[in-house]
């Protein structure tokens, strides 16, 4: 596989919009303003692929490229005083690279790995803001990650992650640092594994790490992954609303600030200015468009990519990258919100009606299922066209006070109707198959979307066969199409299990197909 660089992006004409001469601190809500340094001091000259960090009051920004080699030097904002100054400290310091990763722990700067221009590295730096003196870090026990560029990294809980990247091969491998253990291990993950990337975008929000987009070597990204630190497991971020994600991209930039993550630009083919944020209150994308200022004209960055973007005090501030012609050194600041502190309560609705759930108080049905009494409310069950059918049509069903349900479990039944009452379910894969049948039963089209997509990303050798049967006979035909496609691939395998010879006794047309299409 070939190595890109950002040089080998060829977008289409792009040209620089204007900006506003105005000074940061003057800038507008959902508005991008042009950052003006106090005192005309020089800001770091043009550069792609660097790193850069917020640490107290200043932000700090490390090595690239600048379009004819890698650099490593080093500067640092300061937000108070509105001005670049270059930190310059005696012994040694990381060479000059790029595509490395820099997080922060305990009001220190950690830098790893990269590419010198020679080779790739996985050297690992310490910067101590108070004492302004580079260290290296000891090499430590355990298992680094390989020299790689183009990785992603967060701090945790006094650790650094460490996801994919470049080292030969396009990586999907996890690795940790502990910071108090100065030791290094490969982080036992299960779940739904993002494929091998690089220059994706990852953020810690909560207990959780964000994955979002990147390239595979061949493509493109667009998928939206989430680590769960305490459980170790990776999956899907299942999301809502009419606005469509972020298109595939790479080299794009992530930030979280209060309860958002927000998306910046990117190479799509092309270099990107989009800005995206993704609520995790609503799980909803929403692409953020600037407001138009005093000259009705939204000044937005050019589009670009291998940039860094940072957040302080509630504004997004992103500096340089590559726009498909030039390196870049322009400096802006996007305002999400006013200082103004309002203690407004979370939504409890989700939460009050979850209490309603096999409640009977004030239920007007009671479904008796495996035997077992299931008290419900008609009008969050008319949520489903079979009930809704049931209760105002001339079902004998429609007068009765105790309706009985088979073909379902208790289990799956009440999975069922936490959905009909929240709209949200976490489906684990133990109960995915069965309630993705009962969701087809009882006509409840998006939740045997989500089991749906909850299936596709277990199916493995032994359950495929199992899956292809259960998808053909409900008609879910993305589904039945993954588990033909991972049959015909695994046959070899597959046609050993014994969930094979059962599709085999129960549905020998599926296995002729199977054996056409090899």
């Amino acid at each position: 596989m070939v190595e890109r660089h950002d040089s080998d992006f060829v977008p289409g004409a792009e040209t620089e919009m204007e900006v506003d001469d105005g000074e940061c601190s003057k800038s507008a809500i959902n508005q991008w303003s042009l950052v003006k340094p106090y005192g005309g001091c020089q800001p770091p000259k043009q550069r792609s692929l660097h790193a850069s960090i917020v640490v107290g009051d200043c932000l700090y920004i490390f090595g690239g490229y600048d379009g004819s080699s890698r650099v490593n030097d080093f500067y640092k904002w300061s937000f108070k005083a509105s001005k670049w100054s270059q930190i310059h400290t005696t012994g040694a310091g990381p060479t000059a690279r790029d595509r490395h990763v820099v997080v922060s722990f305990a009001d220190k700067i950690y830098i790893f790995a990269g590419y010198d221009g020679n080779n790739r590295v996985n050297d690992f730096w310490q910067y101590d803001t108070e004492h302004e003196a580079w260290q290296m870090v000891d090499p430590a026990l355990g298992n680094p990650p390989t020299p790689r560029h183009s990785h992603s990294g967060v701090e945790y809980d006094g650790s650094m992650y460490i996801f994919a990247g470049y080292d030969g091969n396009y990586r999907s491998d996890f690795h940790r640092y502990n910071f108090p253990q100065r030791k290094w291990s490969i982080v036992p993950v299960k779940g739904s594994v993002p494929k091998a990337r690089y220059r994706t975008s990852a953020v810690a929000y909560k207990n959780r790490m964000l994955v979002v987009g990147g390239h595979d070597g061949a493509k493109h990204l667009n998928d939206f992954y989430q680590f769960n630190f305490d459980s170790l497991e990776w999956s899907l971020v299942e999301t809502t609303g009419q606005v469509p994600p972020p298109s595939p991209r790479d080299s794009h930039s992530a930030v979280i600030c209060g309860d958002s993550m927000y998306l910046f630009g990117g190479s799509t083919g092309s270099a990107r200015n989009d800005l995206y944020a993704f609520s995790f209150e609503t799980e909803q994308w929403l692409e953020v468009r600037p407001t138009p200022g005093a000259s009705q004209k939204a000044n937005v960055p050019c589009p670009r990519f291998c940039h860094t973007c940072d957040v302080y005090n509630n504004s997004l501030y992103v500096f340089g990258g590559y726009d498909g012609q030039q390196r870049l050194n322009d400096f802006w600041q996007f305002r999400l919100a006013t200082e103004v502190n309002i203690d407004i309560p979370s939504s409890s609705l989700v939460s009050d009606l979850r209490d309603f759930l096999n409640d009977a108080k004030l239920s007007d049905v009671t479904f008796l299922v495996e035997g077992k009494a299931v008290y419900a409310h008609k009008l969050l069950c008319m949520r489903c066209s079979y009930f809704r059918a049931m209760f105002e049509g001339q079902m004998r069903e429609a007068q009765q006070k105790t309706i009985t349900i088979n073909n379902v479990s208790h289990r799956v039944f009440l999975a069922l109707l936490e959905y009909l009452y929240t709209d949200e379910f976490e489906i684990s894969m133990d109960i995915a198959m069965d309630l993705f049948v009962a969701a087809d039963q009882f006509g409840i089209e998006r939740l045997k979307r989500l089991c749906e997509k909850k299936i596709l990303v277990s199916i493995n050798i032994d359950s495929a066969a199992t899956i292809l049967q259960a998808a053909n006979m409900h008609i879910a035909n993305d589904l039945r199409q993954s588990c033909m496609d991972f049959i015909l691939r695994n046959f070899d395998a597959v046609s050993k299990t014994p969930a094979f010879e059962e599709m085999g006794r129960s549905n020998v047309e599926l296995v002729f197909e199977i054996l056409k299409r090899r």
